[in-house]
């Protein structure tokens, strides 16, 4: 029996009719297959895990250990969470200057049938998944072990410094519109977007300036902190000094540097850098970033609830 994996949103009265639509007919593909729900996502990522505090240490870890060690003053600091919702990302990416053409839409599971249902061609996918400790400790092993090997050039990347508090849904929208770019229709984001302006005076410094600089950054802060509290969401937007156990992270389809393609690199600002995950083109990047998404999250978090995966896409476009 061929077995497929879902993941499931908790999702509105409004967008269930939809989601349900989409399930039935996946359903109706797949008749007499056996299904298996690796998680279902939060989406204002308030599942509380917990982790233990000797747990392997890595630079996420160590982030979130910060934010709950600070008092409440500080707290006032923070930028407020981002809910993984595709309409909140897309609202979110125009005030960035993602253009009409394109939109964010929910992935809903791993298998063939349930990938066929996003729009093609994927330009980005955004994860969301559960800090646990297992995946904290996978995390630490692979960064202990892995080299640094060049970056395809041109990639864009930001750090994320501690006084973001809950910012890495932003974070990782930011990654994914900077480095998405070359797949829009003028080759760049929307005249007078502020991302634009942002992305140029950041050029030259390193990822830990480009993270102060966002940080800084009293207007992106502000388009980000609006969209917390979009009319699309779909749940209340945590306070700003909130404990949440979800991390986001970002999935783009870049050139090659020697010409040659185009590759997988996933952007974590809790990461030392880019990491390249191998060769991919525009009609296998998603089922390329499915499988490492599997291989590096699902297998380290299995019975965990709290995944959730949004792909960039042309806005309106059927499915592949």
């Amino acid at each position: 029996t061929k077995q497929t994996n879902i993941i499931v949103p908790v999702f509105s009265r409004e967008r269930g009719f939809h989601i349900l639509l989409e399930i039935i007919v996946v359903f109706l593909i797949t008749e007499n297959h056996a299904y298996s729900f690796p998680g279902i996502s939060s989406r204002a990522q308030t599942t509380n895990l917990r982790p233990t505090m000797d747990a392997a240490r890595d630079t996420l870890a160590e982030i979130n250990d910060k934010l709950r060690s600070e008092q409440p003053d500080n707290a006032d600091t923070r930028w407020l969470p981002l809910e993984s919702n595709p309409e909140l990302f897309t609202n979110f990416g125009r005030k960035l200057g993602l253009p009409a053409e394109w939109e964010w839409t929910d992935i809903l599971g791993f298998d063939s049938d349930l990938l066929d249902m996003v729009p093609q061609p994927v330009a980005a996918v955004i994860l969301l998944f559960p800090c646990t400790t297992s995946i904290y400790a996978h995390r630490k092993r692979v960064g202990a072990g892995a080299s640094q090997p060049d970056q395809p050039p041109g990639t864009f990347f930001l750090k994320q410094v501690p006084e973001f508090g809950n910012a890495c849904g932003t974070i990782a929208c930011v990654h994914a519109l900077a480095n998405s770019q070359h797949h829009f229709a003028r080759g760049r984001l929307s005249d007078g977007s502020p991302l634009i302006g942002f992305l140029e005076d950041t050029a030259a410094g390193s990822p830990e300036q480009r993270g102060r600089a966002l940080v800084s950054s009293a207007v992106l802060r502000g388009t980000s902190d609006s969209s917390a509290h979009d009319a699309v969401a779909q749940t209340r937007c945590p306070d700003r000094g909130a404990h949440l156990d979800h991390h986001f992270a970002a999935f783009v389809r870049v050139p090659a540097g020697d010409g040659g393609g185009e590759r997988v690199v996933e952007l974590d600002g809790t990461k030392p850098s880019p990491v390249d995950h191998g060769p991919t083109r525009a009609g296998t990047f998603l089922a390329d970033v499915a499988a490492v998404v599997q291989r590096d999250f699902i297998a380290f978090g299995e019975g965990v609830e709290g995944f959730a995966m949004m792909a960039l896409s042309p806005a309106g476009a059927g499915p592949a």
